[in-house]
């Protein structure tokens, strides 16, 4: 489900890493990544000569995709319009859920990446618009200094396992 015009900083991306972190306690298999690198792990695969397919095939295999900040990546290259494009239609084809988080709304969507994925992404998603406060400006104004000057933060990070090895690296 992406969320459609949420406001920047709100905890999309918060969000989506507890629905991560209850999916992977569940046993089931998620990667979480930025759309563009992403992308550029894709680019980088299907340009490179070594032939292989592994980046892709995880991507549309894996039990949980979980997309963060589409529409932020240099949409000037045909490739990624294609590669949103095939990542999109080839899970929906799968059965495969995907959760895809943007500042855009559907206009911005198929101005950005053509009128068939935002036509998919309307038809297929459930979008939720998450609205409030910035989050960081809110964890920000709780930091508190210790007797040493110090500052300590209030954290609201997960801590995400993740099964198996994305990237090889």
């Amino acid at each position: 489900f992406p969320t459609r015009r949420s406001s920047d900083l709100v905890g999309k991306t918060h969000l989506s890493l507890a629905v991560a972190n209850v999916v992977i306690n569940n046993g089931f298999s998620v990667i979480y990544d930025s759309v563009i690198n992403i992308l550029q792990k894709l680019r980088a695969e299907y340009f490179s000569y070594k032939g292989s397919d592994d980046v892709h095939e995880t991507i549309m295999n894996v039990d949980l995709l979980i997309l963060d900040d589409l529409g932020t990546e240099d949409i000037n290259m045909s490739f990624y319009v294609s590669a949103v494009y095939n990542i999109v239609n080839t899970r929906l084809n799968k059965g495969k859920p995907t959760i895809i988080s943007t500042n855009l709304n559907f206009d911005g969507i198929k101005n950005r990446y053509e009128a068939r994925v935002a036509s998919r992404l309307n038809a297929s998603y459930k979008c939720l618009r998450i609205k409030g406060n910035d989050i960081r400006f809110e964890i920000g104004k709780n930091n508190v200094k210790n007797k040493n000057n110090e500052i300590c933060e209030d954290s609201y990070g997960y801590n995400i396992k993740v099964k198996g090895d994305f990237y090889n690296e």
